[in-house]
């Protein structure tokens, strides 16, 4: 017995106990923590197996792309825009499309889903504070996650408007052209929306199947998420809610949202500033002989090139 309690003591001056009850508790103190150790490993070794799948996926994913743009010989500046875009969208997303995990699954939880996930964006636009929640329910039952990285030139002035964007996170600048080489410019910021008149086409009164064309350029100064309704799901909305966008305040809030009312009030606030003071220093121009007709006819066409928006909301 020396031997085994010399052995058992080694690199300390204690001595083993001999009664029974503090050995049992001491072998059940061990044989927790070497269980609790394997259960710690077994998780570690799941996480990094889940970790290093979806790490396998990007880079066959990256593989794929490499060689699909190597095969069309694409330039190197859209090579790059469209790397930058994947690992933009793995950040945000982590490489898993939300929309394909739940369409399976039965109509009434992929609601409750979708409602969990997108009502707390949806209610940051103001545009829809004044709908009601049935309303709301199915605007988030359409909508479908966007992501855009820098420099991305989103719509184009003239392009046909294929869905209505709301923006989450990012700013997004807007240029709309006027007369002779003008540009009117404002910036996008989270709660704002773009598409406004796939909107107006939707309410209009006979209805006509044709999609508007963009008022303005729409370009991301940073990276950006954003969420999407496709012109056939506004269509949807606004023929089965319609009475919800009639209220004056629905009409308020669309018009005082909308970028392209802004603008217009923008350029009709400067022009009638910049007439103002031309009347003030009218009498100083005079007295200089200088010609100020070139300026008017600059002034009153970049009115006529900023039209008053006309939302069908009347």
């Amino acid at each position: 017995m020396q031997p085994i309690n010399i052995c058992s003591t080694v690199g300390n001056v204690l001595e083993p106990s001999r009664n029974w009850l503090e050995v049992i508790f001491s072998i059940y103190v061990v044989i927790t923590g070497l269980l609790i150790f394997t259960f710690l490993v077994g998780n570690i070794q799941v996480f990094l197996h889940s970790v290093m799948e979806k790490k396998r996926k990007m880079q066959l994913r990256s593989n794929d792309m490499e060689w699909w743009m190597s095969r069309r010989q694409m330039p190197s500046e859209l090579k790059q825009r469209v790397r930058h875009f994947e690992r933009h969208r793995w950040a945000a997303m982590g490489g898993e499309d939300e929309i394909d995990l739940i369409k399976d699954l039965p109509e009434g939880l992929r609601r409750d889903i979708k409602r969990y996930l997108s009502l707390d964006l949806i209610k940051k636009v103001p545009l829809f504070h004044t709908l009601s929640d049935l309303v709301l329910d199915n605007i988030c039952d359409k909508v479908k996650p966007i992501v855009y990285t820098k420099d991305e030139k989103i719509i184009r002035e003239g392009d046909p408007v294929q869905r209505m964007v709301f923006i989450v996170r990012g700013r997004i600048k807007r240029n709309q052209s006027l007369s002779k080489g003008a540009v009117a410019s404002s910036i996008l910021v989270p709660g704002g929306f773009f598409g406004d008149e796939l909107l107006s086409s939707c309410l209009r009164r006979p209805f006509i199947d044709r999609l508007p064309a963009s008022s303005a350029t729409f370009i991301c100064i940073e990276s950006a998420e954003a969420f999407g309704l496709d012109a056939a799901d506004l269509k949807y909305i606004t023929e089965h809610f319609r009475y919800e966008f009639s209220n004056e305040k629905a009409k308020s809030a669309a018009r005082y949202y909308s970028s392209n009312w802004r603008t217009w009030a923008a350029l009709n606030i400067q022009i009638a500033w910049m007439r103002y003071k031309q009347r003030i220093r009218a009498a100083y121009l005079r007295n200089n002989g200088i010609n100020n007709n070139d300026q008017r006819l600059m002034q009153y066409a970049a009115m006529f090139m900023s039209m008053k928006p006309h939302d069908h909301l009347e």
